[in-house]
């Protein structure tokens, strides 16, 4: 009994134990649930649960200025991490625009991805940007709460993913991922999404390695703007009498020594080469230096030169070469002469980047008529330029014809070809055709009347984006420069997995621009890649054409593909250049003087003005000559700078012809009437005094001509007259007056060709006619014999008997 009552204790006490720890659990288990349940609640069904320490949210108080998108409701990107690796983690500042009339109600912007799917077709990437793709994203990345935006503000909302978040450490497969971003507050009128990409590097994944695919970034360096100097205006109107200055800036004026910090040995290293300069370069020497200074080291300022925020600009462009040696750098030559020390470029351009594609389209004789001769964008105008610009007369360089606001087409390559450019950039594919075709290496080679030509053409869709430029006008997440980061980078890596083993040189040409923190950014993540590597423009030109022969003549645009608008301001430019250049050639024949003329010409010849170009030595000639054809030369040379900086590439100069018409009409202004006051006139002839006033360094003659609106008051027609150098000559002009009254006298100045030019001048002539000469005695004789006469006939006549 004692056994089995102990037995049973024990068993009882143990039935009571279980039970109790049955109902802990049971307990625990619950809790559990209601905690999931309640999370779920909170999330998308098909989403994990996002860490609030994740996001941070924070509402703008200010009215939008403008959105991203047409829409109502708009999302914008305005920051995001492009490529993943296994610590960088995602992090992306988005902005939520209410453009409505009302106020938009709170919602969640939710940021998602597909881990498990990557892009392998390069149609299917376009579609997903543009909107037109259904790709599921199921993994979210992160949600945030957005405040009650009012109408016409906007919410700024920050998500950050830390890199060992679990939908982020569940990327097996390297490449770029469908990415996107879609706001919800319940209205369907308020949804909003936008489609954009992140690219999962291959770092810290077990894939296959396959080659890295290889891309030359090339920087142009080039003037965002030039501005036209009133100064210089100013001082070349004086001329050679007047005290020259120093030059602070400007293509057209600086004189520059050899320094042997400017020079480059030649290596076979290609990643010195390219952290360097492919210019090469002789070691500088006294007897260098003697050869290359200039006979005279004050000038006048140039005509152009960058204003100050093109200044900052320049500062910027030397920062980015200096931070990426890898980056290929293409310069004008004229630009160069505008630094103080010539950073180290990969090669130069044509001189002012004049736009070659123009001219191709418009001829040469509109171009000559402006004052441009073709030497003076040759590419040996283009080394004289780079050897001024570095001070040693040695200093040689890869020259490269870029390409202008039109097309390559075969007359324009056959003129670039011609000029002494054996490589041309493009900065647009070439044929539509090639669209469908896999990336391929950026080099054709086109047969011209003058020999082959390389042409170097910039892969298309990232050309745009490295420009800063959408792809389309329907990539919503492209209207932002984050959004457009992202895009190219994932782009690029389909471009390597579309071909990973072949070897293939892609060419990135950016643009200058006014703002070069994106060329940055866009630098920084294309070093950092680890599907690309970074090579130099020597290694794509050695790399074989991917299209050469007939093959690549059908590849060649058939059109300039310059807009109506761009050829309306290109004949606009045009006319006023070619008006200025007459206005000069038209004061140096027709109203200076001739005894000032000899040895001048109306203007100097093309090669003449594109070696001072070269040299940067405007406005010397004008103080070396004893008589005006110095000055003339500087004159023509002045107009032919403006001309070559007026009409280059980018389209942002066509202010400048206006700085050519100040400086002629400068120059016809000089000689002028100076006002007289009116004229009274009392007798039948009388002299009108007129004085013409000349500010110019040597003399000039003209004719004062004269006409009246009364033909009761007359002067003279004409009147030739000569007037020294800073003088003024008074000249008179016969009044003839047959009645009293009143006449406007309109003065004005004509050349020796009758034309006229200056304000013209009206003097009143007031005529108060007395007879006080021989006509008017006559008079009074005459009236004097009637009156004897009428006496005596009075006295001496009989009278009638009636009387």
């Amino acid at each position: 009994m004692m056994d089995w009552q102990h037995t049973g204790r024990y068993h009882v006490t143990s039935s009571a134990r279980m039970s109790h720890i049955a109902s802990a659990l049971i307990a625990c288990i619950t809790a559990v649930f209601m905690v999931a349940v309640t999370t779920m609640t909170a999330m998308p069904a098909h989403a994990a649960a996002t860490d609030a320490a994740k996001t941070t949210v924070s509402q703008s108080t200010d009215a939008t200025d403008s959105s991203c998108s047409d829409a109502e409701v708009g999302i914008c990107i305005k920051s995001a991490t492009a490529v993943l690796t296994s610590t960088s983690g995602y992090t992306t500042a988005v902005t939520i625009f209410n453009s409505g009339d009302t106020a938009l109600k709170a919602g969640t912007l939710t940021v998602a991805m597909n881990a498990k799917y990557s892009f392998t077709s390069r149609v299917d990437m376009q579609d997903w940007a543009n909107g037109d793709a259904h790709i599921p994203t199921p993994d979210i990345l992160g949600t945030v709460q957005v405040p009650q935006i009012q109408a016409g503000h906007n919410a700024s909302v920050n998500i950050k993913v830390p890199a060992d978040d679990s939908q982020l450490t569940s990327i097996f497969s390297w490449g770029p991922k469908p990415l996107q971003f879609d706001f919800s507050n319940g209205v369907d009128k308020d949804h909003a999404s936008v489609n954009s990409f992140v690219t999962r590097s291959t770092d810290g994944l077990k894939n296959a390695d396959t080659p890295p695919l290889s891309v030359t970034v090339v920087l142009p360096l080039t003037a965002s703007s030039w501005s036209g100097n009133t100064d210089a205006v100013k001082e070349l109107q004086v001329g050679a009498d007047s005290k020259p200055s120093t030059s602070s800036s400007g293509s057209a004026s600086t004189s520059k020594q050899p320094e042997p910090s400017q020079t480059n040995s030649e290596t076979n290293d290609t990643n010195s080469s390219s952290a360097s300069s492919s210019t090469s370069s002789s070691s500088s020497s006294p007897e260098n230096d003697k050869e290359t200074s200039q006979s005279d080291d004050e000038h006048y300022p140039s005509i152009v030169s960058i204003g100050e925020k093109a200044a900052n600009i320049q500062r910027r462009q030397l920062e980015l070469l200096k931070k990426y040696p890898m980056m290929q750098s293409i310069a004008d030559p004229l630009y160069l002469q505008d630094f103080a020390i010539p950073p180290q470029t990969t090669g130069i351009m044509q001189p002012a980047d004049f736009d070659i594609t123009a001219y191709a389209a418009k001829g040469s004789s509109a171009y000559t008529q402006a004052g441009i001769s073709d030497s003076m964008w040759s590419e040996s105008l283009a080394q004289k330029a780079l050897q001024t610009a570095t001070g040693n007369l040695k200093s040689t360089s890869q020259a490269y014809a870029w390409q202008g606001r039109g097309n390559w087409t075969q007359n324009a390559l056959d003129i670039a070809k011609k000029q002494g450019y054996s490589t041309a950039i493009s900065l647009t594919d070439f044929a539509s055709d090639d669209d469908s075709a896999s990336a391929h290496t950026s080099k054709y080679i086109v047969e011209t009347a003058s020999g082959n030509i390389n042409v170097l053409v910039a892969q298309k869709q990232l050309s745009l984006l490295a420009q800063n430029a959408a792809t389309t006008k329907s990539a919503d997440a492209e209207t932002t420069s984050a959004g457009r980061l992202s895009r190219l980078m994932a782009q690029s890596a389909l471009y390597q997995m579309e071909q990973p083993y072949a070897e293939r040189v892609l060419l990135i040409a950016m643009k200058t621009a006014e703002d070069l923190s994106y060329a940055d950014q866009v630098m920084s993540n294309l070093s950092q890649a680890s599907w690309l590597t970074i090579s130099d423009l020597a290694t794509l030109q050695k790399a074989a054409a991917y299209k050469s022969g007939q093959a690549a003549a059908h590849s060649i645009p058939t059109n300039a593909g310059l807009s109506n608008a761009e050829l309306a301001a290109l004949n606009s430019s045009l006319s006023a250049l070619a008006a200025s250049k007459n206005d000069i050639s038209r004061f140096s024949t027709s109203i200076l003087s001739s005894k000032e003329q000899s040895g001048s010409s109306s203007t100097t010849s093309g090669t003449s003005d594109a070696q001072a170009l070269a040299r940067g030595d405007a406005a010397q000639t004008g103080q070396q000559s004893d008589d005006a054809s110095g000055w003339i030369s500087q004159l023509s040379l002045a107009q032919s700078t403006v001309a070559i900086h007026s009409l280059d590439g980018t389209g942002r100069n066509d202010t400048l012809p206006a700085i050519a018409a100040q400086l002629t009409q400068a120059l016809l202004s000089g000689v002028h009437i100076t006002p007289s006051e009116s004229v009274t006139v009392v007798t039948e002839t009388a002299s009108l005094p007129v004085t013409v006033s000349n500010d110019h360094p040597y003399a000039v003659h003209v004719i004062v001509s004269s006409k009246t609106d009364s033909a009761e008051i007359v002067t003279a027609r004409e009147a030739q007259v000569e007037i020294p150098a800073h003088a003024e000559v008074q000249v008179t002009l016969p009044i003839r007056v047959a009645a009293a009254g009143r006449a406007n006298a309109s003065l004005v100045l004509l050349d020796r060709k009758g034309q006229a030019f200056g304000i013209t001048h009206n003097t009143r002539i007031t005529s108060s006619l007395r007879l006080s000469d021989m006509s008017g005695l006559a008079i009074l004789v005459v009236a004097g014999i009637f009156g004897m006469l009428g006496l005596w006939r009075q006295f001496n006549r009989k009278k009638d008997p009636d009387e």
